[in-house]
């Protein structure tokens, strides 16, 4: 059935993107052409962060380097069925890794047993994103309004920016608390990273304070240790990100790979962060439902 479903996926891509499809097809074989007459030393990658965390710069640097997405390949059968929650990784996903061939894979999954035991028996090389706090939530509420796909969509988007940021800390479609859910993954990946050696943590924010530093300790994790891939890949990205900055969301939206990115209402939310009366409730928040 998984092998149905996932030629019933990629036909559904190439229906609505061909030239893309074509395109990440031939990027896709051309990779694992390379690594197979190169006989590198392979090890797949797990990926795993909270969205908005800078988990999209981690992708689009292994994807430079040689690995292929798990989950946007025609070529990688990806299988997310049976699952007790969506971010929750499984036996039936991992197991289609396969063994000679670079891959990758991203989630936003817990550090709960059951993930932490398939990342064991699979001994997968792990990378933890990071980003703090503030950041996170400022671009997860970003994400949500413009998305409309999302479930929590309709919850903020008919509010006004201020209102709207100042429920999505405290609301969402769950009957939770999306401040102290996102907290509570930081603080218990940060736990497992103090006594798991195999987990490399990575902060975006280090990224924006200096791209040398983290881009070299993410090539060193994946033994990769170039000065000049390191220096050819930051130029890269910053073409990459001038790009998708300059489009409309529309067109970073309509795409294999959609971004998010809203040009108009980022630079409405930096803004809106001068507000003190929205930095004051942030900070109620935290002490309310971030105090360990």
């Amino acid at each position: 059935m998984i092998y149905l479903i996932h030629l019933i996926r990629n036909l559904r891509k190439f229906i609505k993107y061909p030239l893309q499809f074509l395109n990440l097809l031939f990027s896709d074989l051309k990779k694992d052409r390379v690594n197979r007459t190169e006989k590198k030393d392979i090890q797949n990658i797990l990926i795993i962060g909270l969205p908005k965390s800078g988990t999209t710069l981690i992708e689009w640097v292994l994807s430079e380097i040689g690995y292929v997405n798990m989950t946007t390949s025609c070529l990688r059968v990806f299988d997310d069925r049976k699952l007790e929650h969506p971010h929750n990784l499984s036996d039936d996903m991992l197991k289609n890794f396969p063994l000679n061939k670079p891959t990758f894979l991203k989630r936003h999954s817990e550090p709960n047993n059951l993930n932490l035991e398939l990342i064991k028996k699979y001994n997968f090389k792990t990378i933890i994103s990071f980003r703090n706090l503030k950041d996170v939530m400022i671009s997860r509420y970003l994400h949500m309004i413009t998305d409309k796909s999302l479930p929590q969509h309709d919850i903020y988007n008919k509010l006004n920016l201020t209102e709207g940021f100042k429920t999505s800390l405290i609301k969402n479609h769950l009957n939770t608390i999306p401040i102290q859910d996102v907290n509570n993954w930081i603080k218990n990946w940060k736990k497992e990273i103090e006594s798991n050696k195999n987990f490399c943590e990575l902060n975006y924010d280090d990224y924006n304070r200096n791209k040398e530093f983290y881009i070299k300790k993410l090539l060193n994790f994946l033994k990769v240790d170039s000065e000049t891939l390191m220096n050819k890949i930051i130029e890269k990205h910053q073409k990459h990100l001038e790009i998708i900055k300059k489009n409309n969301l529309t067109e970073n939206l309509n795409s294999i790979s959609p971004q998010t990115y809203n040009r108009k209402k980022s630079s409405e939310i930096k803004k809106l962060l001068d507000n003190d009366a929205v930095n004051n409730f942030y900070k109620e928040c935290v002490n309310k439902y971030c105090s360990t």
